[in-house]
């Protein structure tokens, strides 16, 4: 089974619904390399994450807006 894996940052790594957050680069890179040829579960045994999450679906890592609340203003010049 083909799993989609997407890198969003040096260390973060989305694995289908799933973000996995890692300490640095190059855990990250160990555990993307090991999706290549193992399951998530092994991957996940063999090179753990800081975190496990999940992924909010259509949200785009470099969109700047994201998570930006706009309300209105709760008063006028005084």
């Amino acid at each position: 089974m083909t799993m989609t894996t997407i890198r969003v940052s040096d260390t973060e790594v989305q694995v289908e619904r799933t973000l996995y957050t890692f300490g640095t680069k190059d855990d990250a890179d160990a555990f993307q390399r090991c999706l290549a040829d193992s399951s998530v579960d092994n991957c996940y045994r063999d090179h753990p994450p800081l975190s496990a999450q999940p992924a909010v679906p259509d949200q785009q890592p470099d969109d700047p807006n994201r998570g930006s609340t706009i309300s209105p203003s709760l008063g006028g010049m005084p």
